[in-house]
């Protein structure tokens, strides 16, 4: 080997050595070391407040720069004992010194308990930075102040929440790493709008995605329907399927009469209705659920009175006796050409209640009325979930009236209603055609 060669690969070997020292030894890169030591396991080690770690094992190697600004006090803290501290020592660079540390307990503090859950469970928990283990965890011994509980599971985002012990309290709180949900929503009848937490989102059937996980408020809505709502829990995520069976306002709710003898006015909540028949029973529909009063005239025979109280979807049957008497004297049939005629009321959506001049009628929308007196009467209707509709109307003896009144949901301006045009609007119109005709000929 040549002595050239010889020097070159010498250098090459300090070169190595060097490295080496600067891996090895602290002082190299202006590094030194303090190993603390304590009678207790996971103990925090804070220097001059700054957090470097939990002993474990009774011990906890601290690397710190020796250049710059130097750590002043090392304090060890852990709940359920005494804090302990004392000034750092100076050590040099590359050097190393043992600091070793007595907690004793403190019977007389008072500590909490933490309770941490998550969704799904077996979670790494870490309160404050420090792990606890695996949910559910419970940790004891936890002195009053605010906490940050954090909890980890491969495959889903951490979650992260603060919690505020206050004393000797039990506390338990829950994380969710479950994620988004999915609501798949069907209804009958179909075609019904979905409201999520105040928001229409489609029509049944339809299906929601990523639904936050918590608690969401749930609306179905549908014209002639009662509206169907619901809180459903998505914290958990997953799959939901809500099925929401709609009721239907109008539903045909029906009083049938019949009268022995036949021929009886019958009145319906003092409105005339109609006769009864020889053959069969005399129906009168479209009722609201609640009571209404039948009252039966016939003249020569008493009055023939009854309550009946309708449910949802049912139909009561009246069968009346009537019994010879004082009674009417004279028939009180309404005469349709002697002052009196119908009203034929719908609304859209339909299903609404309708009162006349303040009454309630007992019928519902849509329903033609007999035996409305000739004249001005103020009409009423109301439904659920949509703001009240008034309008004024005239009813001509022998004529049938027609309202027509469009609801506006609750929140909305009313719409105005439509009343159609007079019967004797068409013959003016075509009277004072000819006339102008006739005029224009004139000159």
């Amino acid at each position: 080997m040549t002595g050239r060669a010889y020097r070159r690969l010498c250098c090459i070997g300090i070169l190595i050595l060097i490295a080496g020292a600067l891996l090895l030894c602290p002082a190299a890169a202006g590094l030194a070391q303090y190993r603390i030591h304590t009678n207790v396991d996971y103990a925090e080690v804070y220097f001059d407040n700054d957090y470097r770690g939990q002993t474990y094992g009774g011990v906890l190697t601290a690397t710190v720069s020796t250049t710059g600004t130097q750590y002043q006090t090392v304090e060890i803290r852990k709940a359920g004992y005494y804090t302990v501290s004392q000034d750092l020592p100076y050590i040099p660079d590359g050097a190393s010194t043992d600091l070793y540390f007595t907690l004793a307990a403190d019977s007389g503090t008072t500590t909490g308990t933490l309770a941490v859950q998550t969704t799904p469970s077996g979670a790494s928990v870490y309160i404050n930075g420090i792990y606890q283990g695996t949910a559910p965890v419970t940790v004891n011994g936890i002195r009053p102040g605010t906490y940050t509980v954090i909890a980890e599971m491969p495959g889903a985002e951490s979650v992260t929440k603060t919690v505020t012990i206050t004393g000797s309290e039990y506390r338990t709180v829950t994380l969710n790493l479950a994620g988004t949900g999915d609501i798949s929503f069907t209804s009958e009848p179909s075609g019904a709008f979905v409201e999520l937490d105040g928001t229409i989102i489609g029509t049944t059937p339809h299906t929601a995605t990523d639904i936050e996980p918590r608690e969401h408020q749930i609306a179905i809505t549908k014209n002639g329907y009662y509206n169907w709502r619901e809180t459903i829990d998505m914290t958990g995520g997953g799959a939901r399927y809500v099925y929401a069976a709609l009721r239907s306002v109008t539903p045909e709710n029906e009083i049938s009469i019949r009268s022995i003898p036949a021929g009886a006015t019958i009145y319906l909540n003092n409105i005339y209705q109609g006769e009864t028949m020889e053959n069969g029973y005399f129906p009168i529909t479209d009722l609201a659920t609640g009571q209404h009063t039948i009252l039966l005239r016939l003249s020569g025979y008493d009055n023939y009175e009854e309550t009946v109280s309708l449910s949802e979807g049912q139909t009561v049957t009246i069968n009346a006796d009537m019994e010879e008497g004082a009674g009417s004297t004279t028939s009180t049939t309404p005469t349709m050409s002697g002052g009196t005629g119908k009203l034929s009321v719908s609304t859209s959506p339909p299903g609404a209640e309708i009162s006349i001049d303040g009454s309630i009628s007992g019928r519902m929308t849509p329903a033609t009325i007999t035996g409305i007196p000739a004249g001005t009467h103020v009409i009423y209707t109301r439904l659920a979930g949509y703001t009240s509709a008034e309008a004024t109307v005239t009813v001509t003896a022998g004529k049938t009236a027609t309202l027509s009144l469009p609801l506006a949901p609750s929140g909305e301006a009313t719409p105005v209603p439509t009343e159609s045009p007079a019967p004797f609007f068409f013959p003016a119109a075509g009277l004072a055609a000819i006339l102008l005709v006739r005029c224009r000929n004139t000159r």
